[in-house]
Formats: C-alpha cells, structure tokens, sequence
C-alpha cells in the first residue's frame, strides 16, 4: 500500500487554483505507483471563520460542479481524499471526500468541530484499498481518542488525518508540538499507521480571513504505530510525502484493546453517559 500526503499553500476562495493543484499532485501520485493521495482540510475552497464566506465558498455533492470536478479526476488511478466545505441541504459540513476512477465513493465528515457554523458529522466509515482498511479523521478530531478509536475496531489500519492550521504567532510552536503529540497517541494506542497532511499559509494570505496575524507551518507527517515518524516533510515546505506501508507492519484483526474487561466497557459508557453534551 503506497500512500501520499501533499502539503501545499491554498488559495482561499479560488476553487480553480487549488484544483489546479489537486491536478499536479494526482499526476505526480500516479507516476509514483500511489494508492492512496491525502489532501489538505477544506483544500478544495480554503477554510473560512464565518458561515457566510464558508457557505459561499462550499459544493454539494449532488451538483453539476461537483460531478465535472470528479470527472477531472477520473484519468487518475490514485484513490483522492479531498477536504471541502460541503453544502448539505442548508446545513454546512467539513468534510473530507473519497474519489475512485472519478467516482463518489464515500465521505467522512469532521465531528469535533472548531467553528459551530458546521454541522458535526455522526459516521466514522471506513474505507478500503488493495485489501487495506483505512479511515479519516480531521483535523481537531485527531485530539480525541475517540474517531480514530471507533475507525480502529471497524478494521482501520491506517488513519489519514487532513489538517488546516493557522495558528497565531505566540501559539504555534505549543499547538505545533501538541498536535504531533497527539497524533504519536493516536498511533501508538491503536496500533495504526496515521498521515497527517496540513498546509502551508503565510500570514498576509491568512490575516484577511481570520482576523489575526498567525501562520500555517506544515509539519506534515506519516507515523508508523509506534509512533515513529517514517516520512516528514518539515515546516513551511511544499512537499508531496509518500511512503510505502511494508505489509508485515499492518495491525491484524485483534488489538491491545480487545483486551479491554466487560467491567472497564462498561464503566467507561457510564462515564460518558453522565457528561452533559
């Protein structure tokens, strides 16, 4: 299983451009024998701090747009995970899609969210390539066990993780070092392999948009369930990370947590049961 993580600048508002983009690394993934090509969070119209200019610039996934953009893709081998705001009905969800040979195959959508505009996605699908099992997660979910622990006992053994961070200036190196942190968790206590993918935003793109001066680093990554960084691509590059799982590496059916006791399942639904959500 050949995967590839892309970190790219994004252009906010400007759909074309950064399918442009999609375009060169699709091309780049097929040259290189990828299976799996791992774009950025809401890369396909940049990520917005209001509903209006999200709204604006977001796709339904049953419109003509949508469906020409998929065509676009069709030429290219590599199943896409691309980031987008999605337009549902009225409701609004960050989402990350799943392309195969130019077709629709599935979606997973962000649930812990960082602007409440979003809906919360409910559905922790996953998805499977070349007889491996993969899920998504995005971006803040990677900071709860709970996405990628749900993916995990549904058979993941490979967890992508597409990013969209701009972070101001006096918390980056902090947010930087939890984030990878989190993600060596994620790795390490559900014996998967996680790729993270973010972009790159240099502040006088991003100040406009969110109302702050602050940065988008990169540090874009694949672990391997150790928590060992096996491909990284460093901070404010632009780099297409590609790495080829050995199969010997791949988690089997059972898990450290299927050692989990009745007693501890059930104390820990009792647990969340008593939070007021």
């Amino acid at each position: 299983m050949k995967i590839a993580a892309c970190q790219t600048p994004v252009v906010f508002g400007d759909t074309e451009a950064n399918l442009q983009v999609v375009l060169k690394a699709l091309e780049r993934s097929q040259d290189a024998g990828v299976d799996v090509l791992c774009m950025p969070e809401t890369f396909l119209q940049g990520y917005f701090n209001n509903r209006e200019d999200a709204r604006k610039n977001s796709v339904s996934l049953d419109s003509d747009e949508f469906a020409d953009m998929c065509e676009r893709f069709g030429q290219f081998s590599p199943t896409l995970l691309l980031g987008l705001n999605e337009l549902r009905g009225e409701r609004l969800f960050n989402t990350v899609v799943v392309i195969e040979g130019g077709e629709l195959v599935g979606r997973y959508s962000k649930n812990y969210l960082v602007f409440n505009y979003f809906c919360r996605g409910d559905e922790f699908p996953v998805f499977e390539k070349n007889g491996v099992t993969y899920g998504i997660i995005i971006c803040a979910d990677s900071s709860y066990m709970e996405p990628a622990r749900i993916e995990s006992m549904r058979g993941a053994q490979i967890i992508f993780s597409p990013h969209f961070n701009y972070i101001q200036h006096d918390g980056v190196d902090r947010h930087t070092r939890l984030v990878r942190n989190q993600h060596v968790a994620r790795a390490v206590e559900n014996e998967v392999f996680v790729v993270k993918t973010n972009v790159v935003v240099p502040e006088s793109s991003g100040t406009s948009v969110f109302g702050y001066a602050g940065l988008g680093v990169g540090d874009s990554f694949i672990l391997a369930p150790d928590g060992r960084p096996v491909a990284e691509a460093g901070l404010f590059t632009e780099s297409l990370l590609i790495y080829d799982v050995p199969p010997e590496a791949l988690a089997g059916k059972r898990r450290k947590f299927h050692r989990a006791s009745q007693a501890v399942i059930d104390q820990l639904c009792k647990e969340y049961r008593k939070l007021e959500v």
